[in-house]
């Protein structure tokens, strides 16, 4: 059945995935795009800049639209809305939890073993984009991109910043890696 299958898969992106909206979009194409071909390439790709563009969570918003898609308006809407609900449940319960029994300091801990993860998602999102749109931005605005985005991330004021470190390194062995993978394969 259809409705349980896209309630499934609401579930699973809610719970199985950390990070926000550009964290879950690799997730969610290798679901909606290359397993159960609910989107085309193309029309993710659509998806991910709308719900980039308008306010509020993108991740609900794609999720909605997919719902919608696949079950109508109204159903698809009613679905969506029973899959997201118990990760917003779950994540109010640990927030007043945290906040009642866990010192601030291991929630910091917590949050900065978390952003490696997010930051792979992110570059493996970033990487693939790249490919698929190199002719289309060109290089030299690509390279202004991601200098502009490297020179943000580095001037957000303390502590915020410190995951910007963690990004940048894993940006520079990424590249580092992927010219000797591509130079061994000429």
């Amino acid at each position: 059945m259809i409705s349980l299958k896209v309630l499934y898969f609401i579930l699973k992106s809610t719970f199985m995935a950390f990070g926000g909206g550009n964290a879950l979009f690799p997730f969610m194409r290798q679901e909606a795009v290359v397993k159960n071909k609910w989107l085309t390439e193309k029309e993710f790709d659509k998806l991910i800049i709308a719900t980039n563009m308008i306010p509020g969570p993108s991740v609900v918003e794609s999720l909605s639209y997919i719902s919608m898609k696949m079950l109508g308006k109204w159903k698809g809407a009613i679905i969506a809305l029973l899959g997201i609900l118990p990760h917003v449940l779950f994540a109010l319960t640990i927030l007043i939890f945290t906040q009642k029994y866990i010192p601030s300091n291991y929630l910091y801990v917590i949050n900065v073993s978390v952003m490696p993860v997010i930051i792979g998602l992110l570059l493996s999102f970033s990487i693939r984009f790249i490919k698929l749109s190199k002719k289309e931005i060109g290089i030299p605005l690509m390279i202004s991109l991601i200098i502009f985005s490297i020179a943000f991330s580095l001037f957000i004021p303390t502590p915020w910043n410190i995951p910007a470190i963690f990004m940048i390194f894993i940006i520079i062995i990424t590249l580092i890696y992927g010219y000797f993978k591509e130079r061994n394969i000429k």
